[in-house]
């Protein structure tokens, strides 16, 4: 790490933190997830596609497939990623210390264009969507996150944050080593995956690791121009036993490609219906991922650039609308019956100065506020918001939370436990949620999504696990870990 350049900019820092999918399977692996988020894990766990696209199209055999869907107090998580390092000051603002009004002169915010809080601090005007969350009691806020010893460089510290471990060569993620515990050494295409365009680090376990859904639909097979029907005709008079099994194999693969775009095209709306902002088509696709219930537990996005050296008035109002636009936008397309099940979080890789700089932006900081939202969640202010007080130019605010407390907090009150394995040591729990997931506030279990028919005729297989084969024992029922108990 110490060859790079230290002042590496956001983008080539995530390019170096990310793993391009070029795996033998990669090709395959990518066409099968962008069925997938049309739907299509439905209509394959209920065996109306042939077994050859099961160990041919997903390119990883069949115990790929075996995931099913989530169970009915399997909690989900959707992280965000705010790559470049937001300004928390501007994102939960202080509304009676006049050293932030002195320090980040033009910059701040105005006390009264704030969504007011708690009579201390205001979110940011644009996030009108957090501060329902925050009047619904569900919106967690985070402050004085980081870490001992911050390092300053977008790659280390965006590499210590994605790794759950600062100061150390990262070899694997927070995420990537809890899917090791959880699909324990199985391989499973549905646990945990990016909406982007590459596998981010932390999604790299030290044997399983997640994998990417692109942010948008597949047109071939669902297209049905005449161009098109020429080249589908074509593949389908492959379809034949005359050139031996291993042809008639593929083509028939191809061919059951061909018929599930089509047939499942209604599910996801064309490219021109998705958003044109990336960060909120990928939340679009990630809700409906979900809303397909094919099993997966995580689901990551990342969006930017939040490196405001210059030009911030400009700049971080819109990443705030982005963030706005995109929680609004996963909120809309997620079924209300996984509301229970559903939780989301922020990072960075750090924050920014208390001062700005002469070119009306600010530099590289520490500390900053992180969210946490959903039905589920206890909100309110956790840990301290960092004083300003004295602080001179070049200098930055002390930090309250380890981040890897934050992430504990996740792991052990939303995953399902483990986080001193995944993490390395026991951290604090911040105790951030009221209930666990598919909890309802009488304890009672959520019912589950209803059987939606797709205007296609396609019937999804219905959202409720009956019992869980993926640890081999023939399908003993999946539970809550009991006290102490850890992910093997």
């Amino acid at each position: 790490m110490g060859r790079l350049d230290p002042d590496i900019s956001t983008r080539d820092a995530l390019a170096h933190l990310s793993l391009a999918e070029n795996d033998p399977n990669a090709l395959d692996r990518r066409r099968f997830l962008q069925l997938v988020g049309m739907g299509a894990g439905a209509g394959v766990a209920s065996g109306s596609v042939s077994p050859v696209v099961r160990d041919l199209l997903a390119g990883l055999g069949t115990p790929a497939w075996a995931a099913g869907p989530v169970g009915p107090t399997d909690g989900i998580l959707v992280v965000l990623g705010m790559f470049g390092g937001n300004d928390g000051l501007n994102t939960v603002v202080p509304l009676n210390d006049s050293n932030y009004q002195t320090m980040h002169g033009s910059l701040a915010v105005a006390p009264e264009q704030t969504l007011a809080l708690d009579g201390e601090v205001g979110l940011h005007p644009a996030l009108t969507e957090l501060k329902q969350f925050w009047d619904d009691g569900q919106l967690a806020v985070v402050d004085g996150i980081g870490y001992p010893q911050p390092d300053f460089s977008h790659f280390n510290s965006m590499a210590f944050w994605m790794a759950g471990r600062p100061h150390a060569i990262p070899t694997s993620g927070w995420l990537g080593r809890w899917l090791d515990g959880y699909l324990e050494g199985s391989k499973d295409l549905y646990a945990a995956a990016e909406v982007g365009s590459s596998v981010p680090l932390h999604l790299v376990g030290e044997v399983a690791r997640g994998t990417v859904v692109p942010p948008n639909r597949p047109g071939y097979g669902a297209d049905q121009s005449d161009r098109y029907q020429r080249a589908y005709t074509a593949m389908r008079s492959m379809r034949s036993g005359g050139h031996g099994p291993w042809h008639a194999a593929v083509a028939d693969a191809m061919v059951d490609q061909l018929d599930l775009a089509a047939q499942l095209a209604p599910v996801i709306p064309d490219d021109e219906h998705l958003s044109d902002t990336r960060i909120v088509a990928s939340l679009d696709v990630a809700a409906r991922l979900i809303n397909a219930n094919l099993g997966f537990r995580v689901l990551t996005a990342g969006f930017g650039d939040f490196d405001s050296h210059a030009g911030q008035p400009d700049q971080h109002p819109v990443r705030m609308q982005e963030l706005n636009d995109s929680v609004r936008r996963f909120f809309e397309v997620l079924d209300p019956a996984w509301r229970t099940r559903v939780t989301i979080m922020t990072f960075s890789e750090f924050g920014r100065t208390p001062w700005s700089n002469d070119g009306l932006g600010t530099d590289h900081g520490s500390s900053a506020p992180h969210f946490v939202f959903g039905q589920n969640v206890r909100g309110g202010m956790y840990g301290r918001r960092p004083s300003m007080a004295g602080l001179r130019r070049w200098e930055r605010m002390a930090h309250h939370v380890d981040f890897r407390s934050y992430y504990a907090s996740i792991i052990d009150g939303w995953l399902g436990g483990g986080s001193s394995d995944v993490l390395g040591g026991n951290y604090e729990d911040l105790r951030l949620f009221s209930r666990g997931p598919g909890l309802e506030p009488d304890g009672s279990v959520s019912p589950g999504p209803a059987v939606v028919t797709a205007p296609s005729g396609f019937t999804p297989l219905t959202p409720a696990r009956v019992a869980d084969t993926r640890d081999g024992t023939g399908g003993v029922a999946r539970r809550k870990l009991r006290a102490g108990e850890r992910i093997r």
